[in-house]
């Protein structure tokens, strides 16, 4: 690493020094007066439908999630009126079709999707609807429906798929707190059984029948549906900072649960599985304001948690550190309002393509870039491993230990001068969103009083 005299000297070789600064202050002042700005998130496409009626607060959309099928990338995303389904392509979001849902009204708010095979099950909590299967197998070109019925319910909240059994869980339908569905036959649901053991199931996770399901203000519940009565394996029915028990995520490795409460003024909850018969509370954690703002959905790794935060958009925590950190957030709904409920709503991710998809209740679709796959590998190290002294091959700044926690600054001029990149950042990484010509630059990092931590030349060959 360079010391300070030579980083100077190498940076009065370049240019002059004071234009260079003078600049860069400029601009990271300008940054620094706008509220909200983005941090470590950058945002690739938003697609939104304003044809769309809106109903009250101005709300169209509801869930999203993302899908792979045959090599291309896809979500979905509802709306008032039904689901769309987009394409993602050269980090852009393009229509691809439309599915009326059974009810179409400014009213039907909340509509859920899970995905197995090549099918996505439909389901709104409004009206009369129904479930709906629809077949995706002739993507790009279209999609079709090849279910649409009110046999086994007609409203539900969310529906969740174990995939390893083939069985789809319907939660809060209109004639049971969940209902579980045989998926043998993909394209004909047939009834397994319905599920009383609580007055209402809002939303669960399953994987290999273990279910947690999230039951508003009766708490979390842990249930095995593999034979012909559901055996309870553990509860939480009281916990700090309690509110209305929503949805949670389970990580891959199954040693971590994190769940959320639609409630104002409740954090992030965040459990280690050592023992379903003793589940607990390990740790809290929200956006600075969290006592005015309400966190919705959650996807969950091992070391990073990714939010739809209601009004205060996409936030992303750092679990491997203590206590977490947030490491980015893209605020989707940055005016002001008295409703608690409006802004970001989902959240789904492409974990090996450092993609997130998320959903705004007023703006629709957005995509966004956040580096997951190397954040996920190297956070419990906080070390990437690389021979390129400067930036690694993902054009990420490889971290510096010493520049801790604090607030930096960042930015790359060209040998004339001219900045052509720079960015306020909060973590001791930066990621470099364009590509560089070929030609000789220069790099400075600067604290928040603008001293400068460290600098010096680089080169990108052709």
């Amino acid at each position: 690493m360079t010391n300070t005299k030579s980083v100077y000297n190498l940076l009065n070789l370049a240019f002059e020094m004071k234009i260079f600064f003078a600049t860069f202050l400029l601009i990271s002042l300008s940054a620094l007066s706008l509220s909200q700005t983005p941090k470590n998130i950058l945002l690739l496409d938003n697609w939104t439908d304003t044809t769309i009626i809106s109903g009250p607060e101005d709300i169209r959309f509801n869930e999203i999630i993302g899908f792979e099928f045959e090599g291309e990338k896809y979500a979905v995303i509802g709306s008032n009126e039904g689901a769309h389904i987009l394409k993602i392509t050269n980090n852009s979001l393009s229509f691809i079709d439309f599915v009326p849902g059974k009810y179409q009204h400014i009213t039907a708010e909340n509509r859920d999707y899970s995905i197995y095979q090549n099918y996505i099950y439909a389901v709104c909590d409004e009206g009369s609807s129904s479930l709906q299967i629809i077949d995706f197998s002739y993507l790009p070109d279209s999609v079709s429906v090849v279910y649409d019925s009110n046999a086994h319910f007609m409203t539900a909240h969310t529906v969740c798929i174990d995939t390893l059994n083939a069985k789809l869980y319907a939660c809060g339908t209109n004639s049971a707190a969940m209902k579980i569905l045989d998926l043998t036959n993909p394209e004909l649901p047939t009834f397994i059984a319905d599920f009383n053991g609580v007055s209402y199931v809002h939303d669960c996770h399953v994987v290999n029948d273990t279910a947690f399901l999230n039951c508003g203000y009766d708490g979390l519940r842990v249930y095995r549906f593999n034979g012909a009565m559901p055996i309870l394996l553990g509860q939480l029915d009281f916990y700090a900072n309690q509110g209305y028990n929503h949805s949670g995520y389970l990580a891959d490795s199954k040693k971590q649960y994190a769940f959320t409460d639609e409630t104002e003024g409740t954090k992030i909850k965040l459990c280690y599985l050592d023992n379903f018969a003793d589940i607990k509370v390990d740790q809290e954690f929200g956006t600075t304001d969290f006592n005015d703002y309400i966190p919705h959905e959650i996807v969950l790794l091992e070391n990073l948690l990714f939010c739809a935060y209601y009004n205060e958009g996409l936030r992303i925590y750092d679990l491997a550190s203590s206590p977490v950190r947030e490491l980015g957030s893209y605020d989707t709904y940055p005016g002001n309002s008295n409703f608690k409920m409006n802004g970001l709503w989902g959240v789904s991710i492409f974990e090996n393509d450092n993609l997130i998809l998320a959903s705004d209740r007023q703006s629709g679709a957005y995509l966004f870039y956040f580096p997951i796959r190397e954040l996920e590998a190297n956070l419990s190290t906080e070390t990437f491993i690389t021979n390129i002294p400067f930036i690694d091959q993902n054009r990420i700044l490889i971290p510096r230990d010493y520049l801790g926690e604090t607030d930096i600054f960042f930015t790359i001029s060209n040998s004339n001068g001219s900045i052509v990149y720079d960015q306020e950042n909060y973590l001791n990484w930066v990621q470099i969103p364009l590509n560089l010509s070929a030609g000789a630059y220069v790099y400075g990092i600067y604290n928040t009083d603008k001293e400068l931590l460290e600098g010096g030349k680089f080169l990108i060959a052709n």
